[in-house]
C-alpha cells in the first residue's frame, strides 16, 4: 500500500478500524459531513440537512441498521451514541421539525428504529443497550435529544476518536452552561438529568459528588460542601438555528 493511500485512510477515519469501528470509513466519512456542515454552536440547521444532505444521513443509518456492534467499550459507546444522535436528526426531519419533540407522540418510547439488527426505541437504545454497557454517567452529555435545555451536538461524531477526553469535556461544558448547573444563593441548580437519572450518578449524593468538582470556580464559590440541589426547569425547545 502507497503512502499516499495509507495517509488517506488515516484522514478519512480507516484508523479507527483498528478499534473495532462497527462502520467503513465511507459511511463514517458521510455522517461526519452532515455534522459538519449543518451543526454550529450546537444548533442544528435541520432544514439544510433535508434539502443538501439527506441522502448522506440517511445512507448512514442503512448501514448503522445492520451493523455489527463493535467488541471494544469506547467503539461501542461512539457507535451507539452517534446512532442515538442520528436517529433523533433523521426523526425530527420526518416530523416536519417540531416546535419540541414532545409534540410528537411517541418520539423517545414507541418509534422504532433498527440499530445493529434490534429495533429499539430511543429510550431503550440509550437507557438498555448503551447504558448499562458503558456503566459511565457522562455518556447523558454526549446524547442529544434535540431540545436547547439538553447537551449540544458537536459538529464532529465520536466513533474513532478519544471518546474518554471528549466525554468528560461534555460534561463539563454542560455543567459550564446555564441549563447545566448555576448557582443560586447557597442552593446549587442543575438540570433536571440528574433528577430523571440520578441513579445512573449513584443518587443524589452521587450527583454531588459527580458534579462539585467538575464546577467552574465562580459556581463553586459559597455553595460548601453538601450543597442543596434544586432543578432547572428543562428547555424543550427544538435546537435548530
Amino acid at each position: 500500500m502507497s503512502p499516499a493511500l495509507i495517509t488517506a485512510l488515516l484522514v478519512a477515519g480507516g484508523a479507527a478500524e483498528a478499534d473495532g469501528a462497527a462502520l467503513d470509513a465511507e459511511t463514517r466519512r458521510a455522517y461526519a459531513t452532515v455534522l459538519s456542515r449543518h451543526v454550529k454552536d450546537g444548533r442544528v440547521d435541520y432544514r439544510g440537512i433535508e434539502k443538501k444532505s439527506l441522502k448522506l444521513l440517511d445512507g448512514y443509518l442503512s448501514k448503522v441498521a445492520e451493523a455489527d456492534l463493535p467488541e471494544g467499550r469506547n467503539a461501542r459507546i461512539g457507535f451507539l451514541a452517534d446512532a442515538y444522535n442520528a436517529l433523533v436528526l433523521r426523526s425530527v426531519i420526518r416530523h416536519g421539525r417540531p416546535r419540541s419533540v414532545l409534540d410528537v407522540k411517541g418520539f423517545f418510547n414507541e418509534e422504532k428504529h433498527r440499530v445493529a439488527g434490534r429495533d429499539v426505541t430511543l429510550d431503550a437504545l440509550e437507557k438498555k443497550v448503551l447504558n448499562p454497557f458503558a456503566k459511565d454517567p457522562r455518556t447523558h452529555f454526549i446524547l442529544v435529544c434535540a431540545a436547547v435545555g439538553c447537551p449540544i451536538l458537536e459538529g464532529r461524531p465520536f466513533a474513532g476518536t478519544d471518546l474518554d477526553a471528549r466525554m468528560e469535556k461534555a460534561t463539563r461544558r454542560y455543567l459550564a452552561g446555564t441549563t447545566g448547573a448555576r448557582r443560586s444563593g447557597s442552593q446549587l441548580l442543575v438540570s433536571k438529568i440528574f433528577d430523571w437519572y440520578a441513579a445512573d450518578f449513584g443518587g443524589k449524593d452521587g450527583v454531588k459528588d459527580f458534579i462539585l468538582p467538575r464546577l467552574s470556580g465562580k459556581t463553586r464559590e459559597g455553595l460548601g460542601q453538601k450543597p442543596d440541589i434544586g432543578y432547572i426547569d428543562y428547555n424543550w425547545t427544538l435546537n435548530q438555528m
